[in-house]
């Protein structure tokens, strides 16, 4: 999804959640179910060996295109990092919070991946992933030449 799209979810979500949760952690919440996804930018940057924001962006639009190809890890999408949210909830209720914007942020990030019949093409786990990467024919995320980098977006 766009960042756009969990922008307005974020938004629509805290909208609601004033109802129920205190200011600070109205915004705890809004910004969870937004930057769950700075783990792309990791993907991105171990991938391409490069830190630019925007070209971030232009390889992850690069990638859509060959997203039937591709098996790839968003590491904070991962069951792993979820448990320990919900462990670390013990010592302060705003990991819960987190856990609770990611679980939010996930289950849209699922029915997108329904929707365009590529549910198994992201790991779910972080031992699903070393598991499935061990095999040769597993695809990672591709590379672009160095060109591609010159090209307008």
């Amino acid at each position: 999804m766009r960042l756009s799209a969990h922008v307005a979810q974020a938004a629509v979500t805290s909208a609601v959640m004033t109802q129920f949760l205190a200011p600070v952690d109205n915004v705890v919440l809004f910004l969870s179910i937004i930057f769950i996804d700075v783990d792309h930018y990791f993907d991105f940057a171990v991938v391409c060996k490069r830190f630019g924001l925007w070209d971030m962006f232009k390889y992850h639009d690069w990638v859509w295109r060959f997203r039937d190809n591709v098996y790839g890890i968003s590491l904070f999408h991962t069951a792993e990092v979820f448990a320990l949210l919900f462990a670390l909830g013990f010592v302060s209720h705003y990991f819960w919070i987190i856990l609770g914007g990611f679980l939010f942020h996930f289950l849209f990030d699922l029915i997108f991946l329904v929707r365009h019949d590529i549910l198994f093409n992201r790991a779910f786990s972080i031992i699903e992933y070393v598991i499935r990467k061990s095999n040769p024919a597993s695809k990672g995320y591709p590379v672009p030449d160095e060109g591609f980098w010159d090209e307008k977006r």
